[in-house]
């Protein structure tokens, strides 16, 4: 029996030519072990918000979405974050020779970045993990898990014949373990996406930085992968852009 899960979630969108201008697709390791604590925080942040779901893109105050995200910080997880300039991803020259829509050969590719690397942080701590996707509520999920199940996981780099197990897909808003995988996903775009006002707003992956994967103390490559090393940003860009430095 696995005896953690790695939740998936993701922010922005990664449509060609109407997509925003980053896609960030997020997974949030927990122990099973380390659940009922996590779900008795985020009731906790409920109540205290009056909300009924913690989905950081639809929280408008700024004083909610700090405190949801300060009190997540002190639970126990770790998460990787894939990140993708969508302005610098070349999907005719990626994929000419394929038939499949572009956007969802590019979404599959951006998938086995983040469980390349979370097999990595599975073998590296002794663990197992189930896989909990965000459901869409389309035939798509049923394609994804296949792709995972049949193509991914047996991925020869991903080392992984005993680290998955079981691999499904709910709704974020009913299970409460997606809704942290949302924080981490939507904390990382607001990190790149420059909003409607200008700027952008790194100040809750600042918070969060400590339970970013890292391998060997590092962590780009690994916590912060970016889908291609041309879509690194460079630092003038956080700091021309960020409302909040670090």
């Amino acid at each position: 029996m696995a005896i953690a899960t790695l939740y998936i979630d993701e922010a922005g969108d990664l449509g060609i030519n109407r997509g925003s201008d980053w896609f960030v697709l997020a997974g949030v390791l927990i122990d099973k072990s380390e659940e009922p604590h996590i779900q008795s925080v985020l009731r906790n942040i409920k109540s205290k918000t009056n909300i009924n779901e913690i989905h950081l893109r639809k929280m408008q105050s700024f004083d909610k979405k700090a405190y949801a995200v300060a009190e997540l910080s002190k639970c126990k997880f770790e998460y990787i974050t894939i990140i993708v300039d969508t302005n610098k991803l070349n999907i005719a020259k990626l994929y000419e020779n394929y038939t499949e829509k572009p956007s969802i050969l590019s979404y599959n590719h951006v998938c086995r970045y983040l469980l390349e690397r979370a097999s990595w942080l599975l073998r590296d701590t002794g663990r197992t993990a189930d896989i909990m996707l965000s459901s869409r509520g389309t035939s798509r999920d049923a394609d994804l898990i296949s792709y995972i199940k049949n193509k991914l996981i047996p991925f020869e780099r991903n080392e992984v014949s005993n680290c998955f197990e079981k691999v499904i897909a709910k709704p974020a808003a009913s299970w409460d373990m997606l809704q942290l995988a949302d924080v981490c996903a939507s904390s990382m775009y607001n990190m790149h996406q420059i909003n409607a006002l200008g700027h952008t707003t790194p100040c809750y992956t600042y918070r969060l930085y400590s339970h970013l994967y890292r391998y060997k103390g590092t962590l780009l490559r690994y916590g912060i992968k970016y889908y291609d090393d041309s879509m690194i940003p460079g630092k003038n860009y956080f700091i021309k852009n960020s409302f909040c430095q670090r």
